[in-house]
């Protein structure tokens, strides 16, 4: 029957279609198979849907031609039907495909019985999954972990959870609290020397150890919705490049010494504190006591008044030549002011006191002197150059004494 016309084959090809309920490409790949037999191939249609309503003959595989054994009628032999159809009748995966179950699913055998570990069930909690990638064979997609969030906020996270950590496993404090076995000799001794042997001296074993148990530094870090500070510092916003320095610096475990006003090498003790809110600036502490006073001795207010306002009026900065090198000098007042002011190398230490006095109307009525310190010295003559003093040729500090 291969030789029949082609209108036979279409009306063979419709009449299986209706009577079989069956598309057209089904009905194709019956009749070719029965040498466009329609009987014969309605009768396999049939038997191949009752075996495959039994579980036991899934239908052809019309990507491959078949090449295996046959019926004596010229029908595929069944068990053959079975391994052919066995991939197609896998249920759809559900979900996200990861790299996981794209390898997964490129070793099955088309049993079925392992379909349900490699299906992604979203309902799944996996929090030790930080990207996801999904995709096709041509395309993929990452998917980042809302979670997990990079650069400062991911330092931010560390930081707290080994806080965290390290609040859990803190020993305490109170079983450290009692005082430590001191020796009852201290200092440092000498051995009795002899006959060929000289004295030698024994430094004290205490005195070195001494300054590595001193009392730990406390700060407070406070971690704001948009940055952090420290103390009652001043916010340091997470997106400025040149925090970031200082965060990982604080994640791994050292302190920054711009931050945290301590020495090298010396322990500290940093407290989080964190807000789920801005930053906003600490309230400023309250001054009972403030203003002017006066004491016992002291000229009457009318005659402070008028000095005050003379002093105002001269408490100007000394006038200099930006042409000419300048150094800057740090004038601290008895009363523990600081005046900076900048002077030319070519002006006087004369020229310094009438500076400060012009500024604190106080050293006009009382005697006062320059001095420096490390070493100390003071400096009374007032000819003498700034540039061509050690002292002052590169700047510095300088104290008002009274005398």
């Amino acid at each position: 029957m291969a030789d029949q016309e082609p209108q036979d084959r279409e009306k063979r090809l419709r009449d299986f279609c209706e009577m079989c309920s069956a598309s057209e490409e089904m009905a194709l790949q019956y009749l070719e198979a029965h040498d466009w037999d329609l009987v014969a191939a309605c009768n396999s249609y049939f038997a191949d849907e009752d075996d495959t309503a039994d579980g036991t003959l899934p239908s052809l595989n019309p990507d491959e031609p078949y090449t295996g054994p046959r019926t004596l009628d010229g029908r595929p032999a069944p068990q053959v039907y079975r391994r052919n159809r066995a991939p197609a009748s896998q249920p759809k995966k559900k979900g996200v495909a990861t790299l996981g179950s794209l390898g997964a699913g490129s070793h099955q055998h088309g049993d079925g019985d392992d379909d349900e570990d490699d299906d992604f069930d979203g309902d799944g909690a996996d929090d030790g999954r930080g990207n996801l990638f999904a995709g096709g064979e041509k395309s993929g997609l990452a998917v980042q972990d809302p979670q997990k969030e990079g650069g400062s906020k991911g330092i931010i996270n560390d930081i707290l959870a080994k806080a965290r950590a390290s609040n859990a496993s803190r020993p305490d404090t109170a079983s450290d609290a009692g005082p430590s076995r001191l020796s009852r000799f201290r200092g440092t001794g000498m051995t009795l020397g002899g006959e060929g042997v000289e004295s030698r001296a024994i430094p004290d074993p205490l005195g070195l150890a001494r300054p590595a148990s001193s009392q730990p530094q406390e700060r407070v870090l406070h971690i704001w919705q948009d940055g952090f500070s420290i103390d009652d510092g001043e916010l340091r916003r997470f997106d400025d490049p040149a925090n970031q320095a200082d965060l990982q610096m604080i994640r791994s475990g050292r302190a920054p010494l711009h931050l945290m006003n301590v020495q090298h090498d010396q322990p500290i003790d940093v407290k989080l504190h964190q807000h789920d809110t801005p930053y906003a600036p600490p309230p400023k502490s309250y001054k009972p006591f403030s203003g002017a006073g006066h004491r016992l001795g002291s000229p009457v207010p009318a005659g402070t008044t008028s000095t005050a306002a003379a002093s105002s009026s001269s408490n100007a900065e000394p006038s200099i030549d930006t042409s000419q090198p300048t150094i800057m000098l740090r004038i601290q007042m008895p009363d523990g002011t600081r005046l900076p002011a900048r002077f030319n190398t070519t002006n006087t230490v004369g020229e310094v006191y009438g500076f400060v006095q012009g500024a604190s109307p106080e050293t006009r009525s009382r005697a006062w002197v320059l001095v420096t310190t490390f070493p100390n010295k003071e400096h009374t003559d007032k000819n003498l150059v700034l540039g061509e003093m050690p002292e002052f040729k590169k700047g510095g500090t300088a104290v008002v004494k009274w005398a």
